[in-house]
């Protein structure tokens, strides 16, 4: 009855949010995902989040750590030189609570040569440099499954124009059994607002995902799937999968289905893991409109004080009931 609660609880935030959802697509860049081990697995990871990534895909998937984790990324943007997609992000559990602060920035690395005109002209603005410092709480909520938070603040630079907003983003992870988990994430509900020094207003339209994971083999097998809507709109189908060779070495595969399913494009990728230093690399096999390529590599890092201390499991999505209790 619990998890059928859980359940129906997460259905009804994303149904609340989608309903609230509207706006342009300004700091999209932010939604195409960070990690090179998520992003390796198509990006199906909504109901995975068992890193430091999660504060990205799902904050309730913090509480699933039982250590402290800092970790970071960087890539290039659809491929193109310049355009830098960069993360730094650090991760503790506290009791019942996961706690988290992250910064992600997406911009153009200095010196990277302007876009021009039809002239040969410099276009205009066409510098821009955005940002947003990421803060995530995370709880078990009453053997149901574990719930999360963020609390955004983004800052976005266009030339000589600048612009500010908060954001908020939810999400849940529940358990359905020992191998399957279901999981929601709520991204900048409602549509986060974006000031400029200009006097302009500008809305991160919302981001909202529900996935299923399978964990076969005590996790060395994890197949997951994810849906998006971005807005109103149904948005991007993901698939992926994570198997270890053994405990220190992970490959990983994933296609990604846009278009209402017409197009595709599809993700490889790998990590080891020694002595709690966690190295993965994502590779993205992606064609850009025009037939440009826009297939990009992505480097991530992650080190875990728990492994190197001799603990940082993953805890399960649900906690153990108490001793003697029915």
């Amino acid at each position: 009855m619990k998890r059928v609660i859980g359940i129906s609880l997460a259905l009804v935030m994303v149904l609340s949010a989608l309903a609230l959802a509207d706006g342009s697509n300004a700091f999209s860049a932010f939604k195409s995902g960070i990690g090179a081990r998520a992003l390796a697995m198509g990006g199906a990871f909504v109901a995975v989040a068992d890193d430091a990534t999660a504060v990205s895909w799902n904050p309730a998937g913090l509480s699933q750590l039982n250590d402290t984790r800092i970790g970071g990324m960087t890539g290039n943007l659809f491929g193109m030189d310049g355009y830098t997609h960069q993360f730094i992000g650090a991760v503790t559990t506290f009791s019942n609570l996961g706690i988290g602060l992250a910064w992600e920035r997406a911009g153009l690395a200095s010196g990277t040569e302007p876009l021009t005109d039809e002239s040969g002209n410099p276009i205009a603005g066409f510098e821009w440099n955005y940002s947003s410092i990421i803060g995530t709480l995370s709880t078990n909520i009453m053997d149901i499954g574990l719930a999360g938070a963020n609390v955004k603040y983004y800052m976005g630079q266009q030339g000589s124009n600048s612009g500010s907003g908060f954001g908020f983003d939810l999400g849940v992870l529940i358990n359905l059994g020992n191998m399957f988990t279901i999981g929601v994430s709520a991204g900048d509900i409602g549509g986060s607002k974006v000031t400029w020094t200009s006097n302009a207003g500008d809305t991160i339209s919302g981001l909202y995902k529900a996935g299923v994971a399978l964990k076969l083999a005590d996790g060395m097998l994890v197949l997951a799937t994810d849906l998006d809507f971005d807005g109103t709109k149904m948005g991007d189908a993901h698939v992926g999968l994570e198997f270890k060779v053994i405990k220190e070495l992970a490959l990983r595969a994933g296609a990604v289905m846009t278009n209402n399913f017409k197009d595709a494009y599809f993700t490889v990728g790998g990590g080891i893991n020694v002595a709690g230093l966690y190295v993965d690399a994502a590779y993205i096999l992606r064609t850009l409109d025009a037939g440009v390529d826009g297939s990009t590599l992505v480097l991530s890092a992650e080190f875990s004080l728990g492994d190197l201390l001799g603990g940082g499991a993953v805890k399960p999505v649900t906690t153990p009931t108490p001793a003697g209790a029915e």
